[in-house]
């Protein structure tokens, strides 16, 4: 289970399935085709510690299933 990850880590997961950064305010917003679909997915931004319920949300507007993602940080 993935724990205690930063924003940029987060940024770097979401850039290996090819939802790239787009454009930062607020929080950084990340767009990209994954799964046949436009994914729009907004992340904290300069967070050093992500909560599991808001990286859970992260996932969910990926489209990416939680151990893929487990799977690809672990494998960095």
């Amino acid at each position: 289970m993935l724990k205690n990850l930063s924003s940029q880590d987060v940024a770097w997961v979401l850039n290996q399935v090819g939802i790239t950064f787009k454009r930062h305010g607020k929080e950084d917003v990340f767009e990209g085709w994954y799964d046949g679909k436009i994914r729009v997915v907004i992340v904290p931004r300069n967070k050093r510690s992500i909560p599991q319920g808001t990286l859970n949300s992260i996932w969910r507007q990926a489209g990416i299933k939680r151990d893929l993602a487990v799977r690809l940080w672990q494998n960095r």
